[in-house]
C-alpha cells in the first residue's frame, strides 16, 4: 500500500507540538469543542500511523516514534499550560511601587514615550525582582534611550492573558506584564548598561538618523532591523495596504539577502565547505540578535543553516524538514510563540511557497521561467497568508502580488547597499556621503508605494472561522503533502474549497448584518461606538485634550470605518468641540455631532468654520437624538444617554455618575456602561453585559483589558 504521507520524523514530531500546544490554548480559553477536536484528530492519526501504515516488521520502530510524538503533544500542553499560568500568578494586585529597571525598547506615540524596562525592581508593599517586564508610557519631553536604567514612583497596572477579547501573545511572548503610566519630570536616569547587539543596533540607528530624512531613516531602520516603532503610522499602513509590510519582519528575504552575499564574499575567498557553512550561521546567528532573536529571524537562519550544512555534506536539502526543525526549536523555548501572528506568518508562508509555488509555476510555464517561478513564490506565499491576514487585520491587499513581483527584487538590492553603506558611513562619521544615494532611494520607494495607498486595493469584510483549518487542509492536498491520485487531490480539493466557502459566507453574513458595540476606555478618553451597515455612532463619555487615538483606530481598522456618522457628547464634562474634533479626524471623518446642553453658537461657529459641512445640533433631557441603530436620549443632566438597541435596554453613563448610583430607573438594562461609581447600578441591575470604562477589580472594564466589543444580532 503506497504511504499516504512521506515520513518525516521533524515534520510529525513538528505537527505533535503545535497540536499539543494549540489543544491547551483551546482549552484556557473555553473553547472546548476545539480542543476535543485536536485531541480527538492527533489521537486518530496515531492509531491510523500504528495501524494501517505500518508494516509487521517496523511495529516497534513505528511504536517508538509514536510515543515521540505524544512526548511532543504532551509537552506543548503542559508547557503552554505552565507558562500562562506563571503569567497569571505574578500578578501584583495593583499597587504604588518604587520601580527600577532598564529601557530595552523606546517607541513615540502620539501621546507620550512608551518603553519597555526590563531586570525590573519594585518597592512598596512588597519588595522583589520581577521576571516580568514593564511597559512605561511618559507623558512630557523626554529622551531616554535604550539601555538606560530609570526609576519613578508609580501605579502598576497588571496585565492579563486575555486583551481586547483576543490572545495576547504579544505581551506574554516579550514578557510584558505590568503598565504604568508616569510623567518625564519623575524619572529618573541612573546610567546605561547595553549589550554589544544593543549597542549594534543604536549604532545602526544612529548613523541612519544622521546619513536619511525623517520618513527615509523610518523605512531602512524598520528594513535592517525589523523596528517599525519610528514609522509613523500612517506610512506604516500604506506599506500594509500594498501588502509588502513583510520587509520590516526580518525574517527569511532579509537573512537569504545577507546569506547569498556572504555565499558570494567567501566563494572570492575560496572558503568551502564546512567552514564556510559555520561562518555564515554565525554571522546571522549575530545579524538575528542585533534584531532581537525575532521567532522569523531565527526561523531563516535555522533553515539557511540546515541547507548550508547539507550542502557542504553533499546531501539533498529538505525545506520541510528544515522548517520543522526551527518550529521545534522555537517552541520548546517558548511555546506561546505559536499563538503570535508574526510566527503563524512566518512559518505559513515558507511552507506554502515550499508546497505550493512549484505547481503555481508549472500553471505559468509559457511564460519565461524567471517569471513564472516568481509567479510561484508570490502566489503561494499570498495564497497561505490571506486567512491570517483576515483574521488578524481584518483585510487583505490584491495588489500585494503585483507590488511583490515589482518591489521584492528591488529590495534585495537595497538591503545590502543600505547596510553596507552604514557600516561605512557609521564607523568613519561619514553617513551624509554614504547614505546620499540610499536616502534618494527610499524617497522612490515611498513614493512608489504611496501609488497602492488605495482602499480600491483592499479587500475585506470576509471571516473564514472554521473554515480556517478546512482552508489549509485543501492547501496541503493540492500541495502534494499527501500522496493522493491528482483526480482524487483534485475533487477532495474542490469539496474542501467548497466547505470554506459557504462556511465564509455564513460568518461573514451574519457579522455584516450586527450591530457592534464597542466600549474604549483609558484615563485620557472614554467613548462607545455603535457600529453597522447602517451608520456609524461615537459616544464620547469623557476626554481630555490631550488624549490618542490609537485604540480608536484599532476599532476604525477593524470594522473598515473612515466615517463617523454621528459623535454625541455627553454631559458631565467640558471639552473644547473643535480641539476633540480636530484629533478624533486623524481617525474618522465625522457628519454630524450632537451635544448636551443649551446652544453655543459660539463653538458650532468655530467648528463649522474649521470642519466645513460638519452639521451641530444640541440636545437636552428627554429629547430624542436622530440616530437609527441608537434609539435614545439624555437623562439626568446629560450624564446618562438610555436608549434601545436592537430591542436592548442600553443604558451609558459620563464620568459624573457617582452621585447617581442610587438612582431607580424603573427598569432592567441589558447593556450598561458606566465608571467605577456606578458599579453598584450593575450588582442592582445585573444587566447581562456589564462594563466599565475604567479599571475595575469587580466589573469588566476596557482600560486593562482594551477595547471590549459586544455583538448584538
Amino acid at each position: 500500500m503506497k504511504k499516504l504521507f512521506n515520513f518525516r520524523p521533524v515534520l510529525f514530531i513538528a505537527i505533535s507540538l503545535c497540536c499539543g500546544i494549540a489543544t491547551a490554548y483551546f482549552f484556557m480559553q473555553n473553547f472546548t469543542v476545539w480542543g476535543i477536536v485536536f485531541i480527538s484528530l492527533f489521537t486518530l492519526s496515531i492509531l491510523l500511523y500504528l495501524t494501517l501504515f505500518t508494516k509487521r516488521n517496523q511495529i516497534k520502530i513505528s511504536a517508538i516514534f509514536a510515543l515521540v510524538f505524544v512526548a511532543f503533544f504532551v509537552f506543548g500542553s503542559i508547557s503552554l499550560t505552565a507558562s500562562l499560568n506563571h503569567y497569571v500568578n505574578a500578578d501584583l494586585g495593583g499597587h504604588y511601587y518604587s520601580v527600577t529597571g532598564r529601557v530595552i525598547s523606546v517607541r513615540e506615540t502620539d501621546v507620550g514615550t512608551k518603553l519597555i524596562i526590563e531586570n525590573v525592581q519594585i518597592k512598596g508593599n512588597v519588595s522583589k525582582n520581577l521576571r516580568y517586564n514593564v511597559a512605561v508610557t511618559v507623558y512630557g519631553t523626554s529622551d531616554f534611550d535604550i539601555g538606560d536604567k530609570i526609576t519613578f514612583n508609580e501605579y502598576l497596572f497588571d496585565k492579563h492573558y486575555i486583551y481586547e477579547e483576543n490572545f495576547n501573545a504579544s505581551d506574554v511572548e516579550r514578557k510584558i506584564k505590568y503598565s504604568a503610566s508616569v510623567h518625564a519630570s519623575n524619572v529618573t536616569v541612573l546610567g546605561n548598561e547595553t549589550n554589544v547587539f544593543e549597542k549594534i543596533n543604536v549604532f545602526i540607528r544612529d548613523t541612519l538618523k544622521s546619513g536619511l530624512d525623517k520618513d527615509e531613516f523610518t523605512v531602512a531602520y524598520a528594513m535592517l532591523t525589523g523596528e517599525d516603532g519610528y514609522m509613523d503610522y500612517e506610512l506604516l499602513g500604506s506599506y500594509r495596504i500594498a501588502g509588502i509590510a513583510h520587509i520590516f519582519a526580518v525574517s527569511g528575504l532579509h537573512i537569504g539577502f545577507l546569506a547569498t552575499a556572504l555565499s558570494f564574499l567567501l566563494k572570492k575567498l575560496h572558503t568551502k565547505g564546512y567552514v564556510k557553512a559555520v561562518i555564515i550561521t554565525v554571522i546571522l546567528l549575530f545579524y538575528s540578535g542585533i534584531c532581537g532573536y525575532s521567532a522569523s529571524s531565527i526561523r531563516a537562519t535555522v533553515m539557511t543553516a540546515v541547507m548550508l550544512f547539507a550542502t557542504a555534506k553533499g546531501q539533498r536539502y529538505d525545506g520541510l524538514s528544515a522548517i520543522s526543525l526551527a518550529a521545534i526549536l522555537i517552541l520548546l523555548i517558548e511555546p506561546v510563540q505559536l499563538l503570535c501572528v508574526g510566527f503563524q506568518l512566518s512559518f505559513a508562508v515558507v511552507l506554502g511557497i515550499n508546497l505550493l509555488s512549484r505547481p503555481i509555476a508549472k500553471l505559468f510555464k509559457f511564460l519565461p521561467h524567471k517569471i513564472a517561478s516568481s509567479l510561484g513564490v508570490v502566489l503561494s506565499a499570498q495564497i497561505v497568508a490571506v486567512p491570517i491576514s483576515l483574521a488578524t487585520f481584518g483585510y487583505f491587499s490584491w495588489i500585494s502580488i503585483l507590488a511583490n513581483l515589482i518591489f521584492i527584487p528591488v529590495v534585495s538590492v537595497i538591503f545590502i547597499l543600505t547596510l553596507v553603506m552604514t557600516l561605512f558611513g557609521g564607523l568613519f562619521s561619514i553617513a551624509s556621503i554614504t547614505l546620499f544615494i540610499p536616502n534618494y532611494i527610499f524617497k522612490a520607494i515611498n513614493l512608489f508605494i504611496g501609488f497602492f495607498d488605495s482602499n480600491a486595493f483592499i479587500i475585506e469584510g470576509l471571516i473564514l472561522g472554521g473554515g480556517i483549518l478546512v482552508y489549509y487542509i485543501a492547501v496541503i492536498i493540492v500541495g502534494g503533502l499527501a500522496n493522493l491520485k491528482v483526480r482524487f487531490r483534485t475533487v477532495c480539493s474542490l469539496v474542501l474549497v467548497f466547505i470554506c466557502a459557504v462556511t465564509a459566507t455564513i460568518y461573514s453574513v451574519q457579522d455584516a448584518y450586527a450591530v457592534k458595540l464597542y466600549v474604549s476606555g483609558s484615563e485620557n478618553v472614554s467613548a462607545t461606538l455603535i457600529a453597522s451597515r447602517v451608520e456609524s455612532t461615537l459616544i464620547v463619555s469623557d476626554a481630555n485634550y490631550i488624549y490618542s487615538t490609537g485604540r480608536l483606530k484599532r476599532i476604525a481598522v477593524a470594522e473598515n470605518l473612515d466615517k463617523i456618522n454621528n459623535l454625541v457628547f455627553m454631559g458631565g464634562y467640558s471639552i473644547d468641540m473643535q480641539v476633540f474634533i480636530t484629533k478624533i479626524r486623524t481617525a474618522f471623518d465625522v457628519e454630524n455631532v450632537y451635544y448636551y446642553g443649551e446652544r453655543d453658537e459660539l463653538a458650532e461657529n468655530i467648528v463649522k468654520k474649521s470642519f466645513d459641512g460638519i452639521k451641530l445640533k444640541n440636545f437636552v433631557d428627554g429629547q430624542k437624538l436622530p440616530i437609527h441603530t441608537f434609539d435614545c436620549s439624555f437623562s439626568l443632566d446629560g450624564n446618562v444617554l438610555v436608549g434601545q438597541i436592537l430591542g436592548k435596554s442600553t443604558a451609558i453613563f459620563s464620568p459624573f455618575n457617582k452621585q447617581f448610583s442610587f438612582v431607580d430607573f424603573n427598569q432592567i438594562f441589558d447593556i450598561m456602561i458606566c465608571y467605577d461609581g456606578a458599579e453598584s447600578l450593575i450588582s442592582r441591575y445585573k444587566p447581562q453585559t456589564g462594563v466599565s470604562y475604567r479599571s475595575s477589580l469587580s466589573v469588566l472594564d476596557a482600560e486593562t483589558n482594551g477595547n471590549l466589543l459586544v455583538k448584538i444580532t
